[in-house]
């Protein structure tokens, strides 16, 4: 697998500003790992979520900000110091965790920096979910949804110790409660307009991510779950990218889709 940076292999241009991640199994790493790359080419970055995500530690972001300010007082200076900021609104005692910001705050995200990127979704820690009726959320201006996939998944049972929302997985995905994963049923839910397509705008690009093929015995998995999925998704997927965020290494796979773009 060639290295490559995760902005070629995402196809980031100039054009891609705000980035929405969505799914299980690696969307806060991948994130973070973004914000490196943005930072390291000289740009100025804001991570943040529309739903609620754990504080970074200093090796994630070196800055975190909290405010109910949609015009963001002050965080034009932090980003000057620090070039990656992490936003929220305030702490939530009860979790512990980061309450996310809404539309308003995020277009004043994007006066200010050069990229955005928002976690949009919640796993519980799972490597694969279903999205409810309220989830993902995905800000209406977003340019790249990324929904990420952890293929340790794949061989294990669809019980709830493996998928997040399961009866919604099941749904989407035609298997039994209790049956193997296998890459056709992640393919079925990559594809799905109410699966991984959920909640994101016609003008969005939608990049999958598979992730911890480094736990994958069987690596041919990844092209039986790519082997379909732009005809599948009705155009609406034309790559791939599949790797493991723990080893920093990834690539991408086209898709030769005839489906209608």
């Amino acid at each position: 697998m060639a290295r490559l940076s995760l902005t070629k292999c995402f196809s980031i241009d100039a054009n891609v500003r705000m980035i929405a991640i969505t799914g299980a199994g690696g969307k806060t790493s991948l994130m973070y790992a973004l914000a490196r790359e943005f930072v390291s080419n000289g740009e100025t970055v804001i991570t943040t979520t529309t739903t609620k995500i754990f504080p970074p530690h200093s090796g994630q972001s070196p800055m975190i900000l909290l405010s109910d300010d949609p015009e963001l007082l002050g965080l034009a200076g932090e980003l000057h110091q620090h070039r990656h900021v992490t936003l929220g609104r305030h702490i939530v005692q009860e979790t512990g965790k980061i309450e996310g910001i809404d539309d308003e705050t995020l277009k004043a995200c994007m006066r200010l920096a050069d990229r955005v990127v928002v976690e949009a979704d919640g796993a519980a820690g799972k490597p694969v979910k279903a999205p409810e009726e309220w989830e993902p959320v995905i800000p209406m201006i977003t340019d790249l949804v990324i929904p990420v996939t952890g293929l340790d998944c794949l061989g294990k049972p669809a019980t709830d110790q493996w998928v997040f929302r399961l009866e919604k997985f099941l749904a989407l995905t035609g298997l039994r409660q209790g049956e193997v994963i296998s890459p056709d049923a992640l393919e079925r839910l990559l594809a799905h307009p109410r699966g991984a397509l959920k909640g994101a705008g016609s003008h969005s690009r939608i990049i999958p991510f598979l992730n911890k093929e480094d736990l994958l015995p069987d690596k041919s998995a990844i092209n039986a779950i790519a082997g379909r999925l732009g005809e599948r998704s009705g155009g609406r997927i034309k790559f791939v990218v599949h790797g493991s965020l723990k080893g920093s290494i990834w690539s991408r796979i086209d898709l030769d889709s005839t489906a209608p773009r």
